[in-house]
């Protein structure tokens, strides 16, 4: 009997070392993936903030057109300044940007959503997906323009895109559009380039299918061009407010994904 009852005794002893090692074990687990998590997330504050940084910079080689015309000159052409009154009211200093990068085409301008980055056109629409005006590696990305599109924004569609960040950069301020009161103002987005400053109405706002119809290109002015942006209107979450076209006309695309990998929001202007 004291053998058998010795015997059960070791199995107990024996069990419990086993749940020790497993507790201990599964705690050793918990503790390396919370360690793992927490670079993770360092890492990717840290590439946020720096891609924050970088674009920081550039809002230096911006300058309101008030203090333009205080300091009693201006340098630059006259389509390259506009005043409060007459268009977005900044200069942009492009000599210095191109310097910082020659893929520099433009800058995006859209005061209502708090949107002020240079436009980038790389060869393929890969590289400034991943990479700043820098040419520095970081998931931000830049704002950059489609590589079938002309530089001139002369095409009758133009595709800008960027990202939605969680941090509100880039185009992640893009869908708020939908909150909104669509005043005048907010219908207004500008493309600065080094030649000159286009006003973009915003005529449409709305989640479409990635890769769909709304991202249309065209070889030149046609009627179907007409017809297309017409339906866009029809689908719009904004009031495209009696706006009509014409086969002559332009249209910019500010496009930014969504959290559904199938789906693309897009916010669209017609050039004045």
């Amino acid at each position: 009997m004291s053998q058998k009852k010795n015997s059960k005794k070791i199995k107990k002893v024996k069990k419990g070392r086993y749940g020790i090692f497993l507790w201990a074990g599964l705690l050793l687990v918990a503790g390396v993936v919370a360690v793992f998590s927490f670079f993770k997330i360092a890492a990717a504050l840290a590439e946020y903030r720096a891609g924050e940084k970088a674009y920081e910079k550039m809002e230096t080689y911006v300058t309101p057109a008030e203090e333009l015309f205080s300091e009693g000159s201006v340098s630059g052409s006259a389509d390259s300044v506009v005043s409060e009154e007459e268009g977005p009211g900044i200069q942009v200093d492009f000599d210095s940007l191109k310097e910082i990068n020659p893929d520099v085409i433009g800058w995006l301008y859209y005061p209502s959503l708090d949107i002020s980055y240079p436009i980038m056109k790389g060869e393929d629409n890969d590289y400034y997906l991943h990479h700043t005006i820098e040419k520095k590696e970081n998931f931000s990305g830049s704002i950059f323009m489609e590589t079938k599109n002309t530089s001139t924004f002369a095409d009758s569609h133009t595709i800008i895109y960027g990202h939605n960040m969680k941090n509100g950069s880039m185009f992640g301020k893009l869908k708020r559009i939908r909150d909104l009161e669509m005043t005048e103002d907010d219908h207004k987005f500008w493309i600065l380039t080094p030649e000159k400053t286009q006003l973009c109405r915003v005529f449409s706002a709305q989640e479409v299918k990635a890769g769909g119809e709304a991202y249309m290109l065209f070889t030149g002015p046609c009627q179907e061009f007409v017809d297309w942006a017409n339906q866009l209107c029809r689908t719009s979450i904004v009031d495209p407010d009696g706006v009509t076209f014409e086969e002559t006309d332009r249209i910019i695309t500010l496009s930014t994904c969504t959290s559904n990998d199938k789906t693309r929001f897009v916010v669209q202007g017609l050039c004045q």
